[in-house]
């Protein structure tokens, strides 16, 4: 199929267990770790080992951003080259780097533009919780109850409270969304807060005409992108003709987005919401990558900034905080969870302590069922929002809860775990409504009250993270694995019960 692929190897295929070793192999040698780079460079069994090699990177990143910002960010970089080492293939047969392919581009998106009718765009950001409408002194106290719990993070309370006050101040700022259609991007919202939204979706003339349904009722304003048809036609023919396929399309959809921002009059964000299964995940973030550095280096710090979600389910540096409340949790721990539930490990790693950082708490979030493209394609995100923040740009990319999305929800095993968490504290799942309008509420503060004076780049996650609990509960969830399956099956349990919040 045209578009976007991995690399031919030296066997003719388009394997991507060679190009993952090869990304993170360039990475530990960046950072001057030879061990490890032979250690990935000889591992025989990728997909079932390659967490523990993953996550040694990660680490050493980590450690590495606490001692040398500079040579963290130059081995980040490596990673980087090598992630967007893939092919575009313009017909069959005729492939090109993709590097050279996105700054050139053979065709044009024109842009339809569905500007919204009403005069008041909300001013607040409400989030759904269990049948009530959290908003004001009540979604302050939630906030507080999560907080104190160990759901989230003090700073993340903080965020949401902030920001969830401010929403007005995006009327007027342009998104360039890629992935106009996940599940917890904040399309919609953003319209009705009056932001003009420049969304990347494939064509879907179901969708896009919701969509444009709702724009018309907001007060901001929609901008589609629109290819062999008519960009001032009616709605329906929008629907129709809207559309952009980031991996068919992709130096196209880099045109579109640099062209939106240039005609933006105040600031403009990038905000990277893309998901797709499997390999393809990765192909995506390549892409999406080539477009954020375009944009960064067209629109400078003064202008634009960039938004991520970062997965829960991907490993970091944590408080100290957070690791005494393991302690805590883990002595006040039902006496199943103790029998059963190993416990977390947060202590840095040999590896790590060669690069000579200071003490730290690491969590290792790594799902091995997930497999390495998923880890691959966060890790790329993750990186290049750290080296963002690094040159001076505002990012805004915190860890967002285990949420019940559709594409989690499509596997059973999953989906139960997630109506079992909630048993083990002081974790608890989250719908895809609550998860989007919380992830808002911290933009809207990333973006309004940036942060500053880290102790380290990859704290832009973990200030504002609202990881479900994982950080602070005691016990590795795998270890629990079973037992969450079977009390998500016979007895499912979305929120902690009120007594457990004592």
């Amino acid at each position: 199929m045209a578009g976007v692929q991995w690399p031919l190897t030296a066997k003719g295929d388009r394997s991507s267990t060679g190009f993952n070793k090869d990304v993170y192999k360039a990475i530990a040698e960046g950072l001057a770790c030879q061990d490890l780079a032979q250690a990935i460079a000889s591992e025989k069994d990728w997909r079932q080992q390659y967490d523990r090699h993953v996550e040694n990177v990660v680490e050493d990143l980590a450690a590495m951003s606490l001692v040398d910002t500079g040579k963290m960010a130059a081995a980040m970089q490596a990673g980087l080259e090598k992630a967007r080492a893939m092919e575009f293939e313009a017909s069959e047969g005729n492939s090109s780097a993709l590097a050279e392919v996105m700054k050139e581009p053979k065709r044009k998106f024109e842009t339809a533009k569905i500007a919204g009718t009403k005069a008041e765009a909300k001013t607040e950001v409400t989030i759904p919780y269990h049948g009530t409408e959290l908003k004001g002194q009540e979604l302050d106290a939630q906030c507080d109850v999560w907080a104190k719990f160990g759901t989230i993070e003090p700073g993340c309370a903080e965020a949401l409270k902030s920001g969830a006050r401010k929403l007005g101040e995006l009327k007027g700022r342009t998104f360039l969304v890629l992935g106009a259609s996940s599940e917890l991007g904040a399309v919609r919202p953003l319209l009705e807060a009056g932001a003009t939204v420049a969304a990347v979706m494939r064509s879907n003339t179901k969708r896009w005409t919701e969509l444009i349904e709702f724009a018309r009722n907001t007060a901001g304003t929609l901008l589609a992108p629109i290819a062999g048809g008519s960009a001032t036609g009616s709605d329906k023919e929008i629907a129709e003709s809207a559309g952009a396929d980031l991996l068919k399309d992709a130096p196209a959809v880099a045109d579109w987005l640099l062209r939106c921002g240039r005609e933006a009059e105040g600031p403009v964000t990038v905000s990277t919401y893309l998901y797709m299964d499997g390999e393809a995940n990765v192909r995506l973030t390549a892409v999406s990558d080539f477009i954020v550095e375009a944009a960064a280096k067209e629109f400078g710090k003064e202008k634009v900034s960039f938004a991520y979600l970062a997965s829960g389910s991907t490993s970091h540096i944590i408080s100290e905080e957070a690791s005494k409340a393991q302690e805590e949790n883990f002595k006040t721990g039902n006496a199943w969870a103790k029998m059963f539930g190993k416990r977390k490990d947060l202590a840095p790693s040999g590896q790590a302590s060669k690069l000579g950082a200071p003490s730290y708490n690491f969590y290792r979030g790594l799902i091995n069922r997930q497999g390495p493209n998923y880890a691959l394609a966060q890790y790329m995100r993750q990186w290049r929002a750290v080296l963002l923040h690094v040159e001076g740009f505002i990012v805004s990319t915190p860890v967002t809860p285990n949420c019940r999305t559709e594409s989690v929800c499509s596997n059973k095993i999953m989906k139960a775990a997630l109506e079992g968490m909630a048993y083990w504290k002081p974790m608890e799942s989250f719908d895809p409504e609550t998860c989007r309008m919380a992830m808002l509420a911290i933009l809207v503060t990333d973006l309004t009250e940036p942060l500053k004076d880290l102790a380290s780049p990859g704290m832009i996650f973990t200030q504002r993270a609202f990881h479900s609990g994982l950080w602070r509960c005691p016990f590795e969830l795998g270890s629990l694995g079973w037992t969450t399956y079977a009390l998500g099956q016979v007895a499912p349990r979305k929120k902690p019960e009120v007594g457990d919040y004592q």
